[in-house]
C-alpha cells in the first residue's frame, strides 16, 4: 500500500512566494505599459496642437468625412498627405470629431423640427466666440441642429464648440482643406504658376496651370479658392449625404459664417418668414432674415421685401430648401465654371443664366443677422470684435423683437448680371467644385 505524502508547510510557503512573485512581475508590467501609452499620447497631444499642419488635421477631415476611422481611406472625398498616427487617431475619437450629434440626448427633438444651422468656419476664434454667444440667446436654439464645418483644425477651435451645451451640435470637417494639402492641391503647389505673371513667362516657365490665367490674366490663389469650395461641399453633404438631413424632404438649412452675430427673434422670423412664404412669394427660393439695408427697429422690425437675390445684397442669413437645392445642383457647372472665386457672385450668375427662374427673396428689412468681421481673407490686423458687438447691442437696444405677423411692403425686380471677379479659372477647381455634386 502506497504512503500518503506528508504535508511539507516549507514547500507550500516557497508555491506561495511564487505567485506572489509572479503577481509582483505582472503588476509591475502593466504599469509601465500604462505610463509609456499616456506618454506616447501626451506627445501626439504636443505635436498636434503645436503643429498647425500635420496628421491630427488629416484625422479630423478623415473621421468626420467618414464617420469611421477605419474606413477612412475607402471615402473618395478624403485626402489622406500622410499615414494617420494611431496617438493622434485616439485623439481624435476622445474628443469625438466625427459625424455624431453633441448633446443629442439632452435635445432629442430636433429633427423633428427640420431646421439647420450651417455655420463655415475658418479660423478666427474671437469671431466665433461672440457667434456662440449670440447664439445662445436666439429663442429656440434648443431645438435648432447647430453644424460647424471646419477648413482648419486647431484645439482653440474644438474647444470652443464642445463648450456649446445649450443645443445639439454637429461638427464636420471640410478635407479637402489648404491646411491638409500645403504644398499640392487644393493647396498652392510650389510648381503652380505666380499670380502675376504673364502667361508667355509662365509657358516659358512651365509651371502646372500655365494655360488657365483668369480673366484678367491672374493665376488662382488657394485661399481665394478655398471659400468658394468649402460653401458647396458642406452644402451637398448636410443635404445628401449627412444621415440626420439626407432623407428629410422638408429640410430648410440657414447659412452663417463666423464673424456674423444674430438677433433674439432669429429663427422665430425666419420660420414666420418661411410659414408665409407660399402666400407672401411663392416664387422665392430663398428666404433670409439678415439685411444690408437700415432700418428702424422700434417700428419696423414686422417688414419684409422680395427681389431678385443679389449676391451684395441679399447673401447674409440666407436660408435654402431642399427644391432651391435641386436647382442649384442643376446648374453646377455653371456655378463651378463661372470665372469668379467668390461663391455668391457665382451663385448669382447661375440664378440668372440657368435656373428655371432669376432667383428671387424673401428678406427682412430689419438685419436679424450681422457682420461683424474686420479682418478676414481681404483685411488682415488685429481683430477684436467686441467693440462692433457693442454697437449692434446698441442698435437693437430698442428693437421690438418677436413679431406675430409680417407684412409684405415692397417687390422689387433689380436685374443685375454679375461680372466676374476672376480667380476662378483653373479647370482642377472646375473640376473639384463639380466633384462634390457627383
Amino acid at each position: 500500500m502506497k504512503k500518503l505524502r506528508r504535508f511539507n508547510p516549507f514547500r507550500f510557503n516557497r508555491s506561495l512566494k511564487l505567485i506572489f512573485q509572479i503577481f509582483v512581475l505582472i503588476l509591475i508590467l502593466s504599469l509601465f505599459t500604462f505610463v509609456k501609452f499616456h506618454y506616447s499620447e501626451s506627445r501626439a497631444v504636443k505635436a498636434a496642437t503645436s503643429q498647425p499642419i500635420g496628421e491630427a488635421a488629416v484625422a479630423a477631415a478623415a473621421v468626420a468625412a467618414t464617420g469611421n476611422p477605419q474606413n477612412a481611406k475607402k471615402n473618395p472625398e478624403v485626402v489622406l498627405v500622410q499615414p494617420i498616427n494611431d496617438s493622434i487617431l485616439y485623439l481624435i475619437n476622445k474628443k469625438k470629431l466625427n459625424v455624431k450629434i453633441q448633446n443629442e440626448q439632452q435635445f432629442p427633438n430636433f429633427i423633428q423640427h427640420r431646421l439647420v444651422i450651417l455655420i463655415q468656419i475658418h479660423n478666427r476664434a474671437s469671431y466665433l466666440n461672440q457667434l456662440i454667444q449670440s447664439l445662445k440667446k436666439v429663442k429656440g436654439i434648443d431645438e435648432t441642429l447647430v453644424i460647424f464645418s471646419h477648413d482648419f483644425y486647431s484645439d482653440e477651435l474644438n474647444t470652443l464648440v464642445e463648450s456649446v451645451d445649450f443645443c445639439p451640435v454637429l461638427q464636420l470637417f471640410y478635407p479637402h482643406s489648404i491646411q491638409l494639402n500645403p504644398n499640392r492641391f487644393p493647396g498652392q503647389d510650389p510648381n503652380d504658376c505666380p499670380r502675376d505673371i504673364s502667361k508667355e513667362n509662365a509657358k516659358q516657365a512651365g509651371c502646372l496651370n500655365a494655360d488657365n490665367p483668369d480673366a484678367y490674366g491672374h493665376y488662382r490663389q488657394a485661399e481665394f479658392t478655398q471659400v468658394k469650395h468649402h460653401w458647396l461641399w458642406k452644402l451637398s453633404y448636410v443635404f445628401d449625404k449627412l444621415e440626420y438631413t439626407k432623407k428629410a424632404a422638408d429640410l430648410a438649412v440657414l447659412l452663417l459664417e463666423e464673424d456674423y452675430y444674430l438677433a433674439p427673434d432669429a429663427l422665430h422670423m425666419l420660420k414666420l418668414m418661411r410659414q408665409q412664404k407660399s402666400s407672401l412669394c411663392p416664387q422665392c427660393s430663398i428666404v433670409s432674415v439678415g439685411s444690408y439695408e437700415t432700418s428702424d427697429y422700434a417700428t419696423r422690425s414686422s417688414v419684409v421685401s422680395t427681389n431678385n437675390w443679389i449676391s451684395d445684397k441679399h447673401n447674409m442669413g440666407m436660408s435654402i430648401d431642399r427644391e432651391a437645392w435641386s436647382q442649384l445642383k442643376a446648374c453646377a457647372e455653371t456655378f463651378c465654371k463661372f470665372d469668379d472665386y467668390n461663391w455668391d457672385w457665382s451663385l448669382q450668375f447661375s440664378g440668372m443664366t440657368c435656373w428655371k427662374a432669376p432667383i428671387q427673396v424673401l428678406y427682412a428689412r430689419t438685419s436679424r443677422v450681422f457682420h461683424i468681421g474686420q479682418c478676414g481673407i481681404h483685411h488682415k490686423g488685429t481683430c477684436d470684435p467686441s467693440k462692433i458687438v457693442e454697437d449692434v447691442n446698441k442698435r437693437l437696444a430698442g428693437a421690438k423683437f418677436f413679431p406675430s405677423e409680417i407684412s409684405l411692403e415692397s417687390v422689387g425686380q433689380i436685374k443685375i448680371m454679375p461680372r466676374p471677379n476672376g480667380g476662378w479659372s483653373d479647370p482642377r477647381d472646375h473640376k473639384l467644385c463639380m466633384s462634390f455634386i457627383q
